[in-house]
């Protein structure tokens, strides 16, 4: 279906690739509550993140529209949502280093992140949770010129696992204008990355803290201007909203056409259970919702690449409708299996993984908050 849009081909690809590789390992990787480098390797090696890379940064000259299609295609072939969930994190970064960075950023780390290289995006404070101005991490002038960056990051996706990140901070001496983005290699003196977080679900997507203690900075490393860091990071997450919206419908299809399935084949009162009605207000419920996730995550990709003005509140409704449809599809799959559904396993670890996505990202409830912010400022 995304082939109208996308490059032919993509999603089939990433989907063949991701059933021999993500969903063998998906087990073994959420009881070691560990990112699965391995396939995240032979995902890079075979091009993932240079689809929608322009060529002269190692890239295939292609649009967001691949990177959605190879999206799904990892959703529905691999069935594992936490391990999604990094992939869309670190499609956010890019998309900041491709809009916002300079040509020496973007020669250094977007070749970093092409060939298989881990990227997290940390904004995420305690003080502060989904309100980012409040946060405190800050840099001071050395000496030399350098930055030394100093604070506390929680909540991190792929924050144990990763290799670079683009870090918000401040630098008080900017005076009133001050947050401002830095990307800092996690491997440097003074960074810190804790245990991943001992979650419900999404075991495959580490999330964790990382602690910067006079890390250095070099002035070359500020992502867009000082003290513009706020706006650039509300452009860029945009992306990251509508992802979830495209990765919610491409996981929840192969679940639908599964709880379809048993029902047409378990037998209650002499009848399939397809044949009650409660059952199917219960899948074409669950169908309605993926139906129209999907549709206005299109949408939203389309406001996005063509940079209209309703951008953000189109992607903050594909987020909303995500979390919603995620945690629906897969109840849905829960209570028609019954008791089989509801034992430990693939459906009940789905429902799970599932809960988690009405929080990561930004809540639903802050969803509802950006869209009705976004209503205002349009009709002003």
């Amino acid at each position: 279906m995304i082939d109208r849009f996308a490059t032919p081909g993509v999603r089939e690809r990433f989907e063949k690739l991701a059933a021999e590789t993500v969903a063998v390992r998906a087990e073994e990787c959420a009881r070691q509550d560990r990112l699965d480098r391995e396939s995240w390797q032979e995902l890079s090696d075979a091009g993932l993140w240079r689809l929608a890379v322009p060529t002269e940064w190692g890239g295939d000259g292609g649009t967001w529209w691949d990177l959605a299609a190879a999206l799904e295609g990892i959703a529905a072939g691999g069935r594992d949502l936490g391990f999604c969930l990094s992939v869309v994190a670190q499609a956010g970064l890019v998309r900041s280093l491709l809009t916002y960075g300079t040509d020496t950023q973007k020669e250094y780390w977007l070749r970093r992140l092409l060939s298989g290289d881990v990227g997290a995006t940390a904004l995420t404070e305690t003080t502060g949770g989904s309100d980012v101005t409040r946060i405190r991490t800050a840099a001071r002038r050395a000496a030399d010129g350098d930055y030394l960056l100093t604070g506390h990051k929680d909540h991190i996706t792929n924050g144990p696992a990763a290799d670079v990140a683009l870090v918000l901070g401040r630098i008080p001496e900017a005076g009133d204008r001050d947050i401002t983005l830095f990307m800092v290699d996690l491997h440097a003196e003074g960074v810190q990355r804790g245990e991943p977080e001992n979650m419900m679900g999404n075991r495959t997507s580490p999330t964790g803290p990382i602690a910067f203690t006079d890390v250095r900075v070099e002035p070359h490393n500020i992502v867009g201007e000082v003290g513009a860091g706020i706006e650039a990071i509300y452009n860029t997450i945009s992306l990251d909203r509508l992802l979830y919206g495209i990765l919610a419908a491409a996981y929840l299809d192969p679940l639908l056409d599964q709880t379809l399935e048993y029902a047409l084949t378990r037998n209650a009162f002499k009848v399939p259970i397809a044949e009650h009605q409660y059952v199917q207000g219960r899948i074409t419920d669950a169908k309605f919702a993926v139906e129209a996730t999907r549709w206005v995550s299109y949408g939203a990709l389309d406001h996005l690449m063509r940079e209209s003005g309703e951008a953000s509140l189109m992607c903050s409704v594909a987020k909303y409708h995500a979390g919603e449809t995620l945690k629906l599809g897969t109840e849905t799959a829960l209570r028609v299996l019954g008791h089989l559904g509801y034992m430990e396993g693939p459906y009940a670890q789905a429902l799970k993984d599932a809960l988690g996505t009405v929080i990561a990202g930004g809540t639903a409830e802050m969803q509802r908050k950006n869209v009705f912010n976004q209503m205002r400022r349009l009709a002003a």
